[in-house]
């Protein structure tokens, strides 16, 4: 047998309540019922067999990417995703005490550093470090060239197999290596390709297999950093630059089976790479701010004759220089084609920490070019659009869902309907019904559950009672939440039966509702 411990159980519960399950799906409600349940659904899970324990498959949604193409994503069902970080959470250190030492300064990205509260890595995600080694590998005497290298849609050809070498490499016992071996297959259907895109506990695992690669460019005597499959490796010549790049190709084709992608693949000289490539989103941030707050002080000057500095300037001005800088900076972005997702992300979330709506216009009018990071969009919108102009700027995102070419994508309707659900002064019922119903063919019964809850459709709910059982997991777990409106009479004999139904998911939900007033 093979279990988790308790207390595993618990870290992944608080990582999931804390973080998501995943950076690209809406968290799903469930996790607030089984946290609600928890208590009776952990002895269950302490239980489990994992060793004869088979997962659901998850839903998949495809991200579109900003060079055109779609990437392949998935979100676990909520059980598998506990049961999932809970196994990450146990392999972490080892994992960690098997790559290459951070003082190396090589393997940059998502350094593991567990804590109580539910985090995997440390605070940083490693950017700032491969940012900086960058520059400090650009100024070293002799480096004339640069390779740039990413490995070709690197999570979706990731072989099991030799994520399980990894893990033996990695020290983990046999049994748990085996265990992880075979939940991966299940998730994929018996494929021997593919780590889950989207579940944050997949990045462990890729950051395991890739301290292979590492390894062989060290044994090359490469001078070289990573952030996840991204490479820059810095030469002495074009030609030795050439000579690594079908090195490193043959390497990754032989012992991975994987390849670099060609369109990002590429050999600069350092100084085009310092001009072109060399870009960190805070910095241009922090540089964007000190232009702005130098343009207000040679304001100052000129019209009052005094010269300040910027610690002198008024909090307001101060404030107003940031948000300036801000926009500035987003309207270059979302004009630059392909969009650079690393800098549109950072703006997004720097808007969504700020709790400016100074972005809002530009992000309504630039959807399209911005669906790569539809979710940042959306995070944004249900919390900074002001509530005075919500309505009417609810109507340019339903023209988009609904006449966009873009539009009617399910990743794209899945996040928009979020917001109608969050937000739902943005759009009348009606309308926001009508798209609903407009997208079950690509989300399926989930959504028209989740909205006939928002707007309290008692007719739709009853409707769903009788043959809930019908339905697929997601759907069903919907109606039985959507219940919620229903008067406690009524609900109530009904989600005994529910909870009775031996499904863990089921009747923690079902659970959770009753208890609701």
């Amino acid at each position: 047998m093979d279990q988790l411990n308790p207390a595993s159980l618990d870290w992944a519960l608080t990582h999931i309540l804390r973080y998501g399950d995943t950076d690209i799906f809406p968290v799903p409600f469930e996790f607030e019922a089984i946290s609600h349940s928890w208590l009776s659904i952990r002895p269950a899970l302490e239980r489990l067999d994992l060793r004869q324990y088979v997962p659901s498959v998850g839903q998949r949604v495809l991200v579109p990417k900003p060079g055109g193409g779609f990437r392949v994503t998935v979100q676990l069902d909520p059980i598998d995703s506990i049961l999932y970080t809970a196994l990450a959470y146990e392999a972490a250190e080892s994992i960690e005490q098997s790559r290459v030492d951070r003082s190396q300064q090589v393997a940059c990205s998502y350094r593991i550093k567990l804590d109580a509260k539910g985090s995997f890595f440390a605070a940083e995600s490693g950017w700032n470090d491969f940012h900086q080694r960058s520059v400090e590998l650009t100024n070293i005497e002799g480096f004339t060239h640069v390779l740039l290298a990413d490995i070709a849609d690197f999570y979706n050809q990731i072989s099991l197999h030799r994520v399980e070498s990894a893990l033996y490499t990695a020290n983990l016992a046999r049994p748990r290596v085996d265990t992880i071996h075979e939940f991966l297959l299940a998730l994929n259907l018996k494929q021997s390709r593919g780590l889950p895109v989207g579940p944050l506990p997949s990045i462990l695992l890729a950051e395991a297999l890739l301290t292979d690669v590492d390894n062989f460019l060290l044994r090359r005597g490469a001078s070289y950093v990573r952030y996840v499959d991204d490479f820059r490796i810095f030469c002495r010549s074009r030609a030795d630059a050439i000579t690594l790049q079908h090195d490193l190709t043959e390497y990754l084709y032989t012992s991975h089976r994987l390849s670099l992608e060609s369109h990002k693949t590429k050999i600069m000289h350092v100084r085009k790479f310092v001009l072109e490539e060399l870009r960190d989103p805070e910095e241009e941030e922090r540089e964007a701010k000190s232009d702005k707050l130098n343009d207000l002080i040679q304001q100052l000057k000129e019209t009052t004759g005094y010269d300040v500095s910027a610690d002198e300037l008024p909090e307001d001005e101060h404030a107003v220089a940031v948000r300036e800088s801000l926009s500035e900076l987003f309207n270059n972005c979302v004009a630059t084609r392909p969009l650079h997702l690393g800098l549109a992300r950072h703006l997004l979330r720097r808007a969504f920490q700020m709790k400016t709506a100074v972005i809002v216009d530009q992000v309504l009018n630039y959807l399209e070019v911005l669906a790569p990071v539809f979710r940042d969009v959306s995070r944004y919108l249900i919390r900074c659009l002001p509530k005075k102009s919500a309505e009417l700027r609810g109507k340019r995102l339903m023209e988009f869902l609904t006449t966009s070419d873009v539009g009617r994508l399910p990743f794209i309707r899945m996040w928009g309907l979020e917001m109608f659900r969050q937000r739902k002064e943005m759009g009348s019922e009606s309308q926001i019904w009508a798209l609903t119903e407009d997208s079950v063919p690509s989300l399926g019964q989930r959504y028209l559950a989740l909205i006939a809850c928002t707007f309290g459709q008692l007719d739709w709910v009853r409707a769903c009672k009788e043959n809930w059982r019908n339905h697929g997991a997601w759907d069903r777990r919907a109606i039985i939440w959507s219940s919620s409106i229903l008067p406690q009479t009524e609900r109530r004999p009904w989600l005994d039966i529910v909870a009775g139904s031996g499904d863990h998911c089921d009747a923690a939900i079902a659970q959770f509702v009753r208890s609701q007033p």
